[in-house]
């Protein structure tokens, strides 16, 4: 029998989560685990309920959909996220295929459309529901897709990728400590630990890698 693939709601509208509910219900191989209302509930849910499907709206209160993307996927790289939203205007993309999407559906489009995503990103394809009449944008995110996250990456812990992304951002291990509200100490621990795992010299390795995995943006 089929393994049902796992799939997590976000999306503030509860009303809307509960058509996407009864939209795949019916279909024994997808399977919804979850629902969150914000993105830091997404990415809290996420991290406990390891799904691998996110279906993630961009309008929400909070942190907002960009950065819960980002949250997700440093936290679940294997997850395949699928923006699920009322903009069609393609605000935002390029930070969403950097971050690491599959796919995008516009609200606005018959609930088939959603579907059809969800079932193209279970083969492992990517999905693009905005006006693509050149598939420039399809390029680009399959370009995107076609790069390789490093093995290592996933050794790291959650909290030691949140560090990796501050440090290869250019913050100081004391402004790293004052975001995440840990001591200097405990950061430099951690980075030690990352420059281990990832095998890097130097941080000029780490940003090296953090771009390479999509973790920064130039």
């Amino acid at each position: 029998m089929e393994t049902p693939s796992r799939i997590l709601l976000i999306d503030d509208h509860r009303l809307l989560m509960e058509g996407e509910r009864s939209l795949l219900a019916p279909y024994a191989h997808l399977r919804i685990v979850g629902q969150a209302a914000s993105g830091e509930e997404g990415i809290a849910s996420a991290a406990a309920l390891r799904p691998d499907i996110c279906l993630l709206d961009l309008s929400m209160p909070g942190i907002g959909g960009v950065e819960a993307c980002r949250g997700v996927l440093e936290t679940l790289p294997d997850c395949k996220v699928v923006i699920y939203s009322r903009h069609d205007d393609g605000r935002f993309l390029l930070e969403l295929f950097q971050a690491g999407i599959w796919g995008y559906v516009c609200k606005k489009d018959s609930p088939g459309r959603l579907l059809q995503a969800v079932e193209a990103v279970r083969r492992g394809e990517v999905f693009m529901g905005l006006p693509d009449p050149a598939g420039e944008r399809t390029a680009m995110l399959r370009k995107c897709r076609s790069v390789k996250r490093d093995d290592s990456i996933s050794m790291l812990s959650p909290r030691e990728r949140e560090i990796l992304r501050l440090l290869a951002d250019g913050l100081s291990v004391k402004d790293v400590a004052e975001a995440l509200f840990i001591s200097p100490k405990t950061v430099e621990s951690h980075k030690y630990n990352i420059l281990t795992k990832l095998k890097a010299g130097s941080l000029a390795d780490l940003v090296k890698i953090a771009l390479k995995n999509g973790l920064i943006q130039v």
